[in-house]
């Protein structure tokens, strides 16, 4: 059988619009199943959302923005790689070939970010507590200073000498909050800060 009576074979209008009701089918399925697990995660974090409370406006919306879509990419490229793959078998690709294939990539992308997705989690996790935010005098082990920039990866401390530390997230285990920064300055506690109790982690 040449190219031309296979392609005749596989590739006729009744051929066509059947895989196309399928692809449309798959693309439907999973497009609910990414909603639904949009409405997960989004009743997941809501407890999280309160619990800055008080903070900056800016910080607020940029955390509460963080903590809702970091959830719902990592869902959204999982649903949409499944799907594609399924696509590929309406259109007679072989699956499994396929699936090896993109689970070994997968697994040594994977293992070369491994730090910075240690990093990534620790700082979610670090989101999710409210454990520090820009403008907390924070003590981190040996490290003490003034938050001035956070993400996901790390975190970068000015100290009373004015230097510039960079912390990777997956260092920090345990965090002692000095001074924590509010929206209204005059909200902030003025007691002696060496009298007020460490808030860990």
């Amino acid at each position: 059988m040449d190219l031309r009576q296979v392609l005749a074979t596989n590739f006729n209008l009744q051929n066509l619009l059947f895989k196309g009701i399928a692809v449309m089918f798959i693309a439907i399925v999973f497009e609910i199943a990414v909603w639904w697990f949009g409405r997960l995660i989004e009743k997941w974090t809501a407890p999280l959302l309160t619990q800055d409370n008080g903070r900056e406006q800016n910080w607020r919306v940029r955390r509460r923005t963080t903590l809702r879509q970091t959830p719902r990419i990592i869902a959204r490229g999982v649903c949409y790689a499944i799907a594609l793959i399924l696509v590929f078998d309406v259109f007679g690709t072989p699956v499994l070939p396929l699936s090896l294939s993109v689970g070994a990539a997968v697994a040594l992308f994977g293992a070369a970010l491994l730090p910075t997705l240690r990093d990534a989690a620790q700082g979610y996790t670090l989101l999710a507590e409210d454990a520090l935010a820009i403008g907390d005098v924070v003590e981190i082990g040996a490290h003490q200073g003034t938050v001035e920039k956070f993400t996901l990866r790390g975190t970068w401390l000015r100290d009373a000498q004015g230097h510039a530390r960079y912390l990777s997230n997956s260092d920090i285990k345990n965090v002692v909050v000095l001074k924590r920064q509010t929206e209204d300055p005059a909200k902030t506690p003025s007691k002696d800060l060496n009298a007020l109790p460490p808030r860990k982690r």
